[in-house]
């Protein structure tokens, strides 16, 4: 079955690169086509050569149209000219960056062809042309098809910088710093510096700090060299507020070992303490991303000794009761989870445990604070409280959310019970399923990837069950979490600690295997003739025949045999569902037992030796299963819905 699966999974990948290469062939650029090998191509053109100034390392670009993808055809670049007066002839293999750029990078034997020993602002002069060779389905190269442009450029063994200004003028620890001129050089040609000399005059603490010949290094921001980039490390001017005032400089040092120097620019910056503009959303709860936004935010940087908390200062109102002090040492305080750059991080509502193992944490209990919000920046022994922002933020009551992870095995069940052109349907169903067992507690299930919560549950469903022992599904999370202190769990995948325990280890749901409830194929004790009366018009081991696209709309007795298949099947997997989850949030609620005592017909949670097809399957009027109401008054209690 794994073989038959990857089988299908190449050759669908191979058809799916075959469609992206065709369309990239089509619409790649310009307007007129080439037929070339059977294949049609863009139009070939050239718009550009550059920079203007070459030196060793540089990287010529060239850009235009019709630079397809290397499956396509192979590109080289051919160079005709003088170098001083003297004729050259070139050609080199062009690196693809898309489909408007390729590069040649200046190295070696070409290096000593267009900027040997001595060139200094030598004029090179002539035609640079792309040749694009097709492959024909096999691979093979045939045809060649040209298209040059003249090029007038200079090659030297270096050049010198020329720096004029520096933007912005007010600086952010973390800033990213734009100096613009001219002559910069590129990362593979070289390495290009600021240079600051000066002095610091810090507010608070007042101190006086000189800088003298400090080097940081710098990219160019873009394709031309006017301008450079580089970071304001705290490193660089510190972390406490106040005014650099002095000069920088810009230092080339190329690849073959020259360094020159631009002037020097009068700089008077000012240093700006970190704040916050922005929270959001301004309510969540557990579990979920909160996203701050402001200046000067600092990276942690265990070399550097520096670091940036999130200091929350005010009151919390639980929405039963009272109200909480949350100031001075009794502050909360929130580490960052995630630093894009220095306006930008994010962090998660979380709970945690205390030294006496209790549960605590701004996200435990649904309420409202009201208070502040402020940056502290560390460095070493220097502490900056940043300014705060004013906010109230809601505390919603704690939300399981429940990702259904859709795993390859999954399609392969549906083939196996002919369902396949019906997946959409399935899901549907599943899905209704498992929000009509849980009517009533604060859970969501989706079978999209969360992106606004960082825990989250997670159920795979795949197949066969990979531990070989036929179970239709497993939680295999460790222990019983009684109150659903994890938020976290996975029910999949591989968990060692749940094999050394005793159990098996693989978790997840395991749909193929409800193919033993059929009185025919099967060996449960729990097999039903009514399985092979549901699913025997469509899976193809009971000599169905497989539902088909549109079938469903087509109406009559094929239409309803196909969609009391979709729903019997949607409900032995959701049911499932429910069982497994019910598992990892606590169930059964017994005290040492993980399912209910004995045979209780429609509990959710009994062991799966008494839940029959026709109670899961939700056949001949059993069902649909059901939490009794110790568990579900449990459930409410430890994930009740948000007050209206």
């Amino acid at each position: 079955m794994k073989g038959n699966c990857l089988t299908r999974r190449l050759s669908g990948l191979m058809a799916i690169r075959g469609l992206i290469l065709a369309l990239v062939l089509v619409i790649g650029g310009g307007c007129e086509e080439t037929r070339t090998g059977g294949q049609i191509l863009p139009a070939l053109g050239v718009t550009f050569v550059g920079p203007q100034a070459l030196v060793p390392g540089s990287r010529l670009v060239v850009r235009g149209t019709g630079f397809v993808l290397p499956e396509a055809a192979e590109l080289t670049v051919q160079l005709d000219g003088l170098l001083a007066g003297v004729p050259f002839a070139v050609s080199a293999p062009a690196d693809r960056i898309d489909d408007e750029t390729v590069v040649v990078t200046i190295v070696g034997d070409l290096q000593q062809v267009l900027i040997p020993p001595g060139a200094d602002l030598s004029r090179l002069a002539g035609r640079l042309t792309v040749t694009r060779r097709a492959r024909d389905a096999n691979g093979n190269l045939g045809e060649a098809e040209s298209q040059g442009r003249d090029f007038d450029l200079t090659v030297s063994q270096t050049i010198t910088p020329e720096l004029v200004s520096v933007a912005p003028e007010q600086l952010y620890v973390g800033e990213l710093v734009t100096l613009t001129g001219s002559r910069f050089l590129f990362p593979s040609e070289g390495v290009t510096l600021v240079e600051l000399s000066g002095q610091i005059v810090t507010a608070a603490p007042a101190r006086l700090i000189a800088v003298q010949g400090l080097q940081v290094p710098a990219i160019p921001s873009g394709d031309e060299r006017d301008a450079i980039d580089f970071v304001l490390t705290p490193d660089v001017l510190g972390i406490i507020p106040g005014r650099f005032t002095g000069t920088m400089r810009v230092i080339n040092s190329s690849r073959v070992g020259i360094t020159t120097v631009s002037e020097p620019v009068a700089v008077d910056l000012p240093l700006a303490p970190p704040r916050i503009d922005e929270v959001t959303p301004l309510a969540a709860s557990r579990g979920q991303w909160i996203r701050v936004r402001g200046r000067g935010f600092l990276a942690a940087d265990g070399l550097l000794q520096a670091a940036m908390v999130l200091v929350l200062d005010g009151t919390f109102r639980p929405a039963i009761g009272g109200q909480i002090a949350l100031t001075g040492p009794r502050a909360l305080t929130l580490v960052p989870d995630i630093q894009l750059d220095n306006q930008l991080v994010s962090t998660v509502l979380r709970v945690g445990r205390d030294g006496s193992g209790q549960l605590t944490g701004l996200g435990l209990i649904a309420g409202t604070f009201e208070g502040t919000i402020s940056p502290w920046l560390f460095l070493g022994p220097d502490l900056v409280k940043g300014e705060a922002l004013s906010f109230t933020f809601q505390v919603l009551p704690q939300k399981q959310v429940v990702y259904l992870r859709e795993l390859p095995g999954f399609d392969d069940a549906l083939v196996e019970f002919g369902l396949l052109a019906e997946k959409a349907a399935v899901k549907a169903r599943i899905l209704e399923v498992c929000v009509r067992d849980y009517q009533g507690v604060h859970i969501e299930f989706t079978w999209d990837e969360p992106t606004e919560y960082a825990e989250y549950g997670v159920v795979e469903i795949a197949g066969r069950d990979p531990n070989g022992t036929g179970l239709f599904g497993l939680d295999n999370t460790s222990g019983k979490d009684v109150g659903n202190l994890r938020f976290n769990d996975i029910i999949g995948g591989y968990n060692a600690d749940t094999q050394a325990e005793g159990y098996s280890a693989y978790g997840g749901i395991f749909p193929a295997e409800f193919m033993n409830l059929s009185a025919r194929l099967g060996d449960n004790p729990l097999s039903s003739q009514r399985f092979d009366d549901v699913f025997g018009p469509v899976a193809p081991a009971l000599d169905g025949k497989p539902a088909e696209r549109g079938e469903l709309d087509a109406g009559g007795a094929r239409a309803a045999d196909i969609r009391e298949a979709v729903r019997v099947y949607g409900n032995l997997v959701g049911s499932t569902v429910s069982h497994e989850i019910g598992h990892s949030l606590g169930l059964a609620n017994v005290d040492g037992q993980f399912h209910n005592a004995g045979d209780n017909p429609g509990w959710i949670m009994d062991s799966g030796t008494f839940r029959t097809f026709e109670e899961r399957g939700e056949v001949d009027g059993q069902g649909p299963s059901f939490f009794e109401p110790e568990s579900m008054n449990y459930l409410r209690g430890i994930l009740p819905l948000p007050v209206q």
